[in-house]
């Protein structure tokens, strides 16, 4: 298999620019999972389920199924601001078939031994995908092949506003906007207050785009296929949102 230049102009934004060998380290992790020979590991500060997603569309196709399997959500579809999930592990594999399937190591469902079942049987057809923080690098489902770990925003300060910008691409593209709906300030403020993780930034520059291009809030919640009280919650904790 080929993996495009989006992958791995994408890779280098989550990994680092300068950072060539664990671009490439990454590429051979995610062939492996993509022709079902290995699982793929993620391993990094956040919430890592928005990085796997997007990873899936690159490799796989966005037509494919992507399934989450979070015991403690409830069974909801997807929509532009998160994926499907089921809190059932055998629900979610089977929903998965021909895409990938999803989990969070702290958050492992009931059924999880039926699931490893599954995916070990030769017509599985299912990319797994493990999200994990840093603390659970000696776990055992984490050790082969080698995951892909993604540094802290700390470490990449220099980098954040251009990966500001390319989220900003990302959420202008995937809510059909104007390049023009995101002004300097927004990206500012961006950079300044919601860059403590890529999801963060990738939350942050989606939402902040519903805002630009909707009369008000109700139509940008409707637009992220969330409730409009969770999107007002989110405007009220955050400090001096751009206006």
């Amino acid at each position: 298999m080929s993996l495009d230049d989006s992958l791995r102009g994408f890779l280098s934004r989550l990994l680092g620019w300068t950072n060539t060998d664990a671009v490439d380290q990454a590429i051979r992790s995610i062939e492996l999972a993509v022709g079902h020979r290995a699982h793929l590991v993620l391993r990094g500060p956040g919430d890592l389920v928005p990085i796997a997603r997007a990873l899936h569309h690159r490799a796989i196709g966005a037509d494919r199924p992507f399934i989450v399997c979070d015991p403690r959500r409830r069974d909801v579809p997807a929509s532009v601001r998160s994926p499907a999930n089921h809190d059932s592990g055998v629900a979610a594999f089977e929903a998965a078939r021909g895409g990938s399937l999803c989990v969070r190591i702290r958050r492992l469902p009931r059924d999880f031994s039926s699931v490893r079942a599954l995916i070990r049987a030769p017509d599985a057809r299912v990319q797994f995908i493990i999200c994990a923080g840093h603390r659970h690098a000696d776990d055992i489902l984490l050790t082969m092949p080698a995951p892909i770990i993604f540094p802290p925003l700390e470490t990449r300060r220099s980098e954040v506003p251009r990966i500001v910008d390319e989220y900003a691409i990302d959420a202008i593209k995937a809510l059909g906007a104007g390049p023009e709906c995101l002004t300097a300030d927004d990206r500012a403020w961006v950079v300044d207050h919601q860059a403590s993780s890529l999801s963060e930034i990738e939350k942050a520059t989606l939402r902040l785009v519903a805002l630009r291009i909707s009369a008000n809030t109700s139509v940008a919640a409707a637009r992220l296929g969330m409730a409009p009280v969770s999107l007002f919650r989110w405007m009220e904790r955050r400090a001096m949102l751009p206006t």
